[in-house]
C-alpha cells in the first residue's frame, strides 16, 4: 500500500517521509488514531515506504548511514521522495503483504476450547491479507468477525470472541525481531491494537526489545486508546497522532472509489 492509496492526511504523510529521510525516527512509533481515522492503512503504507528500494537508494546518497540515531540532517525538498515507488521488488511484496521483513501482529482468537491451543498472528495470515485488501478501515471487532466467516477456515464457536494479543504472540514477536533481515536493510514489526494485550505480563515481555531492539529494526504500534496501553510501552514510543479524516477527504474518496 502506498501513501497515495491512503485517504487524506497529506501533511502527515509528508511529515513521516521527512522524518525518515532526515533521521528523526525513533525505534518505536505509536500511531494513535480513533476508529475510522485510517491509522492502520497509514502505518502499512509507511512500512512499505521504509523498505522501498528507491527510497533507500535515495537515503544512502546522504552521509547519514542509518535510519535511526544519527545526527539529524535537513534534506532538500527535491531530495525527499514522499511516497514509495510501488514498482521495486520490495514494494510489490509489501503491497501483497508478503514482504519477509515486514511482520504483522494483531488480535487473535482461540478456535477451540482446547487448553493447549496457543494461537498467534501467523495462524491467521491468510485472513489478515484478505482483510487488509478489502477492509483496512474497519476495527478490531470487524476483524474478529472477518476471521469467523472466512472461507479459508470458518470458526463457528470461537473461545475468546473479542480477540486479544497473547503471551505466545509476544514471544513470537521477540523471535521474529531477533532474526536477521532477509531482503531489506530494515525490519518492521507492525503491532495493531496493543491495548488488547489482556495481561500486564504480556506487555512487559516486549518492553526490553522495544527499548533496545536489534539494529535497523522499527516497531510501529497502531492503537485507538492510549489509556489502555501499558504506560511503560507508551513512554518508549515516538507518538504520531492521527487526526480524524476531513469530511472533504471522505467525500472525495467515496466518489473516486
Amino acid at each position: 500500500m502506498r501513501f497515495s492509496e491512503v485517504i487524506g492526511h497529506e501533511d502527515l504523510k509528508k511529515h513521516l517521509a521527512e522524518m525518515m529521510q532526515s533521521n528523526r525516527l525513533a525505534h518505536a512509533l505509536l500511531f494513535l488514531g480513533k476508529e475510522g481515522s485510517g491509522a492502520l492503512p497509514l502505518a502499512i503504507a509507511f512500512a512499505q515506504y521504509v523498505v522501498c528500494e528507491k527510497v533507500n537508494s535515495k537515503s544512502q546518497q546522504s552521509p547519514a548511514p542509518s535510519l535511526f540515531g544519527d545526527e539529524p540532517r535537513e534534506p532538500s525538498k527535491t531530495e525527499v521522495l514522499f511516497d514509495s515507488c510501488g514498482q521495486c521488488a520490495s514494494c510489490i511484496k509489501a503491497n501483497q503483504l508478503v514482504h519477509p521483513d515486514i511482520h504483522f501482529s494483531y488480535p487473535t482468537i482461540k478456535k477451540t476450547s482446547k487448553s493447549d491451543e496457543k494461537p498467534i498472528s501467523t495462524d491467521f495470515i491468510v485472513q489478515w491479507r484478505d482483510f487488509i485488501k478489502k477492509e483496512p478501515y474497519n476495527n478490531a471487532s470487524d476483524w474478529v468477525e472477518f476471521i469467523k466467516v472466512h472461507p479459508h477456515e470458518r470458526i463457528d464457536n470461537p473461545v475468546n470472541k473479542k480477540g486479544n494479543i497473547t503471551a505466545e504472540e509476544c514471544n513470537d514477536i521477540i523471535r521474529k525481531i531477533s532474526l536477521k533481515s532477509f531482503e531489506s536493510k530494515y525490519k518492521v514489526l507492525l503491532l495493531w491494537m496493543p491495548e488488547l494485550m489482556t495481561a500486564l505480563g504480556q506487555g512487559n515481555k516486549l518492553l526490553k526489545i522495544i527499548e533496545e531492539p536489534p539494529p535497523d529494526t522499527l516497531f510501529i504500534l497502531v492503537a485507538e486508546n492510549e489509556d489502555l496501553i501499558l504506560p511503560t510501552i507508551v513512554s518508549r514510543c515516538q507518538l504520531i497522532k492521527i487526526p480524524a479524516l476531513e469530511t472533504k477527504d471522505i467525500e472525495e474518496a467515496l466518489i473516486s472509489r
